[in-house]
């Protein structure tokens, strides 16, 4: 059987499919005084995440760092599900303007850490990996 027979023979609803996963957050966890809160969050469409790293290059061609944090929060924002950044109610309890605000707020400095777990379950490779790639 050949690709294009195997491909007409699977659900077609797969395709579209997101993955998913979890993050623990600790600051989430000392908020809340628990010893453990896991956020769910899941795989961004491929043109959303072109989207979010173009935001993050100038007009001239060249990566500006002063974008980066606010990409980060824009990739939270995107790919956490649970909290759901984006309920107003959420927002307004936090006296946030928007779900970027409130994603700063709630997880601090864990937006690298979450960001970066959204980035893999997209199928972005960090930096080291491609590094690795290269050496090897």
């Amino acid at each position: 059987m050949n690709l294009v027979d195997k491909l007409l023979k699977m659900d077609a609803k797969k395709a579209e499919e997101l993955q998913t996963g979890s993050v623990e957050s600790k600051r989430l966890a000392k908020l809340l005084g628990v010893d453990k809160v896991e956020v769910q969050i899941r795989e961004i469409k491929s043109r959303r995440v072109n989207d979010i790293v173009a935001y993050q290059i100038d007009q001239k061609g060249k990566f500006d760092y002063s974008k980066s944090y606010d990409a980060k929060l824009m990739m939270c924002v995107e790919g956490i599900v649970e909290p759901d950044l984006r309920n107003k109610d959420l927002q307004a309890h936090f006296e946030c303007k928007s779900a970027k605000d409130l994603c700063e707020k709630l997880f601090g400095m864990e937006i690298t850490e979450i960001s970066d777990a959204i980035s893999l379950l997209s199928g972005v490779d960090t930096e080291e990996d491609h590094e690795e790639t290269v050496k090897n």
